[in-house]
């Protein structure tokens, strides 16, 4: 019974272990890999932010940062 209970304590220890050696140990996680994924940046010819190439709206071959600002640019 005693063996039984410390070997208990002792997966529970080096879980404990484990899991703290793993949230300080600066590694991230496969799916932080995925979302932190770096893309170029185009500047708004309107207004001059920077937004990610995915979300820029081109209007003859101009990035825009949203309609609006291309419809201004137009006019």
């Amino acid at each position: 019974m005693f063996l039984l209970r410390l070997l208990i304590l002792l997966a529970l220890v080096l879980a404990l272990f484990w899991l703290v050696k793993r949230l300080f140990s600066g590694d991230p996680d496969p799916e932080q890999l995925e979302s932190s994924k770096s893309e170029n940046m185009r500047q708004c010819r309107y207004c001059g932010v920077h937004v990610p190439e995915s979300s820029v709206i081109s209007v003859n071959d101009e990035p825009y940062c949203c309609q609006e600002h291309a419809d201004l640019d137009q006019h």
